[in-house]
């Protein structure tokens, strides 16, 4: 199975060199998209920061600002990227990619995944660093597991899970201690390793886990020893996601247009936004580091072709 490309939604203009790893959400009427934005005068530094676009369908955008999020502390001062959105209660989190280079070397980049909340997506509480260095793609799952705030992340080259207690935990981040503890028996949180020759480099969790009846739906991407990013699927266990039910042998998307084989990055499909409207699921990747694309697929489908790998793990 293969999503189906809708095009670009997002494109560099005038202003604007690259647009592209959107975040999602649903909010008020529109879908809303966070795409990371690198501007002109940005360019040769490479600094990102994170936009906002709408739309009343899901396929048309306009962007309405390019500094959503941006470099205010230490430790995004080399830029903010690639944010993926979950609302829990009454507030949307944030997390994202924060960039900066501590020992002064603009060529030399430490990145931390950093959280930030707001409830009205007109202003934003950035709550820091959430985790140590060297970790990404953190996605939040959108209910409680087992009592719990659960959250998705990639030390390299696999996909963990850590837990929090609530969400004040969430923004306040666990110590030092606990990370050591954690960090020195990686493997027991690994939800997702690598098993495919697409994914054979490292795996990383896309849009926030989408929770259907037979499971949670987590859309991912995996990098192959040929650096080509494509995008999987696997559905895990409501109660415990550790447990993988089933995942895609092989990609449902991967760079085969022009846009997606040629850009800032050649070869790169990389999901990060997902909404569902009337039961059709619209993912919306980054293409070749460059772009902001749409492709979308049968959110039932999708499942249905990953129980059909159930043996798979």
């Amino acid at each position: 199975m293969e999503l189906v490309r809708r095009g670009l939604v997002l494109s560099p203009d005038d202003n604007i060199s690259a647009i592209f790893n959107s975040g999602a959400s649903k909010y008020d009427g529109y879908v809303l998209l966070f795409p990371r934005v690198i501007t002109r005068d940005a360019y040769e530094s490479y600094i990102s920061s994170i936009g906002c676009a709408q739309s009343t369908d899901g396929r048309n955008f306009t962007l309405s600002c390019t500094t959503f999020i941006q470099s205010e502390h230490s430790y995004e001062n080399q830029g903010c990227e690639d944010p993926r959105i979950t609302k829990l209660e009454d507030e949307y989190y944030i997390t994202y990619t924060a960039v900066s280079n501590a020992d002064g070397n603009r060529h030399v980049r430490s990145y931390v995944p950093g959280l930030a909340s707001t409830k009205d997506f007109s202003s934003v509480r950035k709550h820091g660093p959430m985790f140590p260095d060297k970790d990404k793609d953190v996605v939040v799952f959108p209910e409680d597991i087992n009592g719990k705030v659960a959250v998705l992340h990639r030390v390299e080259p696999d996909i963990q899970i850590v837990y929090y207690k609530d969400l004040e935990n969430l923004k306040a981040g666990h110590d030092a201690a606990f990370w050591k503890e954690y960090l020195m028996d990686i493997g027991r949180h690994t939800v997702l390793q690598r098993q495919f020759e697409w994914e054979s480099m490292k795996i990383g969790a896309g849009p926030p886990p989408i929770k259907t009846e037979q499971g949670w739906l987590l859309i991912y991407h995996g990098v192959d020893n040929n650096r080509v990013y494509s995008t999987g699927a696997a559905l895990l266990d409501h109660d415990d996601p550790q447990k993988v039910i089933a995942r895609s042998p092989y990609p449902i998307l991967a760079p085969a247009t022009d846009y997606e084989m040629k850009g800032d990055v050649n070869n790169v499909v990389l999901a990060a936004g997902a909404v569902e409207l009337d039961n059709e699921l619209f993912v919306y990747y980054g293409a070749g580091d460059k772009r902001c694309a749409l492709a979308t697929c049968n959110r039932d489908a999708l499942v249905t072709y990953l129980l059909e790998h159930r043996n798979v793990r």
